[in-house]
């Protein structure tokens, strides 16, 4: 995430692109999430005590709230960003910023793939979240990447709109991931398989 948004911020800079650099932002905030979800496992794994009997583990969902909560922040910062350049200076588009863009767009669409499968492998809420952001910027990027390549085909500067068009999806997404957290840690109803498991290992 580090060196994606290294890239990016380079492209914005090239380019004069407020879209660019604002996903350069997006990737540096991706970077702080991976900081919260390594200290939500590392203090969910710590062993009970006398003051929580019952363990740590509802720190992973808190974790993963904070990530949620981040992602919210994000669409909201991107749409005011959006909304002050919709109508922008013009843009200076070139082959070294649709490569760092495109080469983003693969790496997140592999760490959304990967970070859902071990989200699921473990059932980690944190790493769905995180998998959801990943997913996300895939997304943003390649909005990005398209308004990017008709700038440069056409001379159309849509990087106000089509910020716009990806807040709202981020913070859509955002939202469903905050319920999503919040569920586990007010209580919520067991999953039935794993009340099938338990039911199953108790008649044995």
């Amino acid at each position: 995430n580090l060196l994606l948004s290294a890239g990016k911020f380079l492209a914005g800079l090239l380019t004069s692109s407020v879209a660019i650099s604002a996903d350069a932002v997006n990737n540096l905030s991706d970077a702080s999430s991976s900081i919260i979800t390594l200290l939500g496992f590392r203090l969910a794994a710590r062993p009970a005590d006398d003051e929580h009997p019952y363990g740590h583990g509802r720190t992973e969902y808190l974790s993963g709230l904070a990530v949620s909560v981040m992602i919210l922040l994000i669409g909201a910062e991107l749409a005011k960003t959006s909304i002050q350049i919709l109508s922008p200076e013009p843009i200076t588009t070139g082959m070294v910023s649709i490569l760092i863009l495109a080469a983003s767009i693969l790496v997140k669409f592999w760490m959304a793939a990967f970070n859902r499968h071990v989200g699921r492998l473990i059932r980690s809420a944190t790493l769905e979240a995180t998998a959801a952001d990943s997913r996300n910027d895939v997304i943003s990027t390649g909005a990005v990447l398209i308004a990017t390549l008709l700038q440069m085909q056409f001379g159309w500067n849509l990087d106000g709109y089509m910020g716009l068009a990806v807040a709202a999806f981020i913070l859509w997404s955002g939202w469903g991931l905050v319920k999503d957290s919040i569920a586990p840690l007010l209580g919520q109803t067991p999953d039935p398989e794993l009340v099938r498991h338990i039911a199953d290992v108790t008649l044995s």
